[in-house]
């Protein structure tokens, strides 16, 4: 049985590529309707990496899949991060080895089988206000150990003009088109059978002969839809407190909400090759500044917020980046500033301190609804897997979990406009801009040289049954 899964799955890969699978706003008009009235063993609300990853570790088990999203695939957490791959540095330095263990292991994964996460080194730089020199050393060759790098630190000085620090140790980490890599998954999963559909918000949820009915609205068009689970997978990151609520009928404890806020820099001034960690001499807090080809992005805030709305960029947070930053990027001004944008992120804990509430994953069962919060992008594989066990427990089914998620999909060499909006579902400017070609984050002018052609590509897709 196993080598006849195997042999499916290398089927799939063979016989998929852009030309021969439309996933499209064609494609999600048929969805929609044939939506109405559908059974399916399990409804994923929340399009966002863990959703995603739910969906294709359900789907490769041969289960009835329906993924939805109120907004674009990834328009929440999922396409506002950091953009890093990592194992998290100052997760070891709390002291959460097993977090750091895993999300390493992740990390080397997913730079292995996947074309969009890439190696990148970091200089974390050593002075007086951050961390002693011994302790990073410390830190890095655990560190180093745990992701299977065996180099030991070196203490560098000189090579790069790091004026006032003392010097700096040189290690590797990742990053990525967090946004595209949601969509990988998404559509690896449509691959294995799953339904996504894009832009499709659940309303309330009604108990009926031990399903759950979920009422539906299309808010990219509008009309009403309505479909049926036996288990509902809540993914959906900043707003996973408000569908529990609106599902249980009550407030969920212990569920936080933490803002990170980056800003997007021209590149031009920018005198070095690696990526950059540092603390801040305002308060101390570890920042990154990370070269993206055009632009270079800086962060990050962390902040606790009381509703997921509150993601607009803050005047006193754009100058706290930036005057954190100068220690650095010295010549930086509010010119060099392309754009801001926002996480909001959802953690699970107690403490005041949003940098201390852990950023492991949590997994809450109620009733026939399963809830994941806290699912950071480098360790979506494992949170997946999990939520998937516990998916087949509601089901009285076994999920095999071994090897997954995969992902199959993979983008043909062509024009990324017209893949986006003919096999990536992307209905809007802003799903090509940010969230399939990334030029709202490393293109300084943010593709508005592309708005027009994204406008066209978009009109033909939608008239083709016209013509």
């Amino acid at each position: 049985m196993k080598s006849k899964k195997k042999e499916f799955k290398n089927l799939i890969i063979c016989v998929y590529n852009s030309d021969n699978m439309e996933f499209s706003y064609q494609t999600r008009k048929k969805d929609l309707q044939t939506l109405n009235g559908r059974y399916f063993d399990v409804i994923i609300v929340g399009g966002g990496i863990a959703g995603a990853g739910v969906a294709s570790v359900l789907s490769a088990n041969g289960l009835s899949v329906l993924l939805m999203d109120k907004g674009d695939f990834g328009s929440g957490t999922s396409s506002n991060s950091s953009k890093l791959i990592h194992g998290g540095i100052r997760y070891l330095g709390q002291g959460h080895v097993l977090l750091t263990r895993e999300l390493l292991r992740e990390r080397n994964y997913l730079m292995k089988n996947t074309d969009i996460v890439k190696g990148t080194d970091f200089d974390i730089l050593i002075d007086e206000k951050s961390w002693k020199r011994s302790t990073i050393y410390l830190g890095l060759f655990l560190y180093n150990m745990m992701g299977h790098d065996y180099h030991l630190p070196k203490f560098k000085r000189g090579k790069y003009n790091y004026k006032g620090f003392k010097g700096y140790f040189t290690y590797m980490d990742a990053v990525t088109d967090d946004a595209l890599l949601v969509l990988y998954n998404v559509i690896t999963a449509k691959m294995l059978g799953a339904v996504a559909i894009n832009y499709l918000e659940a309303k309330s949820f009604t108990e009926e002969n031990g399903m759950v009915k979920i009422d539906m609205v299309d808010t990219l068009e509008g009309g009403n839809f309505s479909a049926r689970a036996k288990v509902i997978v809540n993914a959906t990151g900043p707003w996973i407190g408000e569908l529990f609520s609106n599902y249980i009928g009550k407030k969920m404890e212990n569920f936080k909400l933490s803002k990170g806020v980056h800003l997007i820099l021209k590149a031009d001034k920018f005198p070095y090759k690696n990526a950059i960690a540092f603390k801040s001499d305002i308060d101390g807090r570890q920042m990154f500044i990370i070269p993206r080809g055009d632009t270079v992005i800086a962060g990050t805030t962390d902040d606790f917020v009381t509703t997921p709305e509150e993601w607009s960029v803050k005047e006193s947070e754009k100058q706290y980046i930036l005057e954190s930053v100068r220690r650095v990027f010295n010549n930086i001004s509010e010119e060099d500033v392309v754009g801001s944008y926002s996480g909001i992120r959802p953690l699970y804990g107690k403490g005041d301190d949003p940098g201390r509430v852990t950023r492991d994953f949590h997994i809450e069962v109620s009733g026939k609804m399963v809830s994941v919060m806290g699912v950071k992008i480098t360790n979506y594989r494992n949170a997946s897997r999990k939520v998937a066990k516990q998916v087949g427990g509601l089901l009285g089914k076994r999920i095999s979990t071994n090897e997954l998620p995969q992902i199959l999909y993979k983008r043909e060499n062509g024009n990324d406009i017209e893949t986006a909006v003919r096999n990536e579902c992307a209905l809007t400017v802003e799903d090509v801009i940010r969230r399939r070609v990334g030029y709202f984050y490393f293109k300084v002018d943010q593709g508005n040289s592309k708005i027009k052609e994204i406008e066209e590509a978009i009109g033909k897709i939608k008239n083709i049954n016209n013509h």
